[in-house]
């Protein structure tokens, strides 16, 4: 029911589905309520290109948790979350690819060259029918081609979303460890409150930033809005249902 809502509420699909509508009520005869319609819609889509409201949206959930200067003591690895593997591509053409969430992996690279004792649990599947249609596929060819030591890391390669991440990913560590919890910015309120709701003791390092220190009025650029407020309206729907499901302890957890 969240993932029909969530695809219903797109605002690209709600622009289509108030224009088909609109062409309806128009070739019904219903000029009045038709042309209503397309007022409205295009005065959303004109609103959406000049006001940053997907940077308004977002921006809460990426400036919620700070990257630490200097890794905290005691940390007994690095926690990176899948998401940032394109594994339709890589599939397809047989070659490791990255989607816009790649800095995850990108960020672990430069943490593990920067830390080679620490080990590296990476933490996803997906819903891939095949060896290669899976998250965890990709990041293997992705780390052995950045030549990180294979041996220090972990892949838990079942989980589907981030509350079974927080859940299947127990298994491979020990009970008063201490983690570096790498995801999106935006993600990262979401993914904090399913870690620790399972037990999980783990310090915020986001990565993969959609928004600056200042919002951009004017860019008439209505795709990457409504792509900004996609993303909004999938974390902070995420924040609302893993609440109400009990998947985490806090509305939007805080550092």
């Amino acid at each position: 029911m969240t993932s029909f809502l969530e695809w219903v509420l797109q605002p690209d699909r709600l622009v289509l589905f108030g224009l088909a509508i609109a062409t309806a009520l128009l070739v019904s005869g219903w000029f009045v309520v038709g042309r209503r319609i397309v007022y409205s819609v295009f005065t959303a889509i004109l609103l959406l290109s000049i006001i940053p409201v997907g940077e308004w949206a977002i921006s809460p959930l990426e400036d919620r948790f700070q990257r630490p200067e200097v890794l905290p003591a005691g940390i007994s690895g690095i926690l990176v979350l899948a998401g940032g593997e394109d594994t339709g591509i890589t599939d397809a053409r047989g070659v490791a690819s990255l989607n816009g969430a790649g800095d995850r992996l990108v960020e672990t690279a430069i943490l593990s060259q920067a830390y080679p004792d620490l080990l590296i649990l990476f933490s996803g599947g997906g819903v891939g029918t095949s060896e290669s249609d899976n998250h965890a596929f990709t990041a293997r060819l992705i780390f052995s081609g950045l030549g990180l030591d294979t041996t220090k890391i972990i892949y838990e390669d079942e989980s589907k979303t981030t509350a079974e991440s927080a859940e299947l990913g127990k298994r491979f560590v020990s009970e008063d460890s201490s983690w570096l919890l790498i995801t999106s910015a935006s993600h990262m309120p979401r993914a904090v409150g399913a870690f620790r709701a399972q037990g999980w003791d783990v310090t915020a390092f986001p990565v993969d930033y959609h928004t600056g220190d200042e919002s951009i009025w004017g860019r008439f650029n209505f795709l990457h809005s409504a792509g900004m407020l996609s993303i909004a309206i999938h974390e902070w729907g995420g924040l609302i249902w893993y609440r109400l499901a009990g998947l985490s302890q806090s509305w939007f957890p805080a550092p």
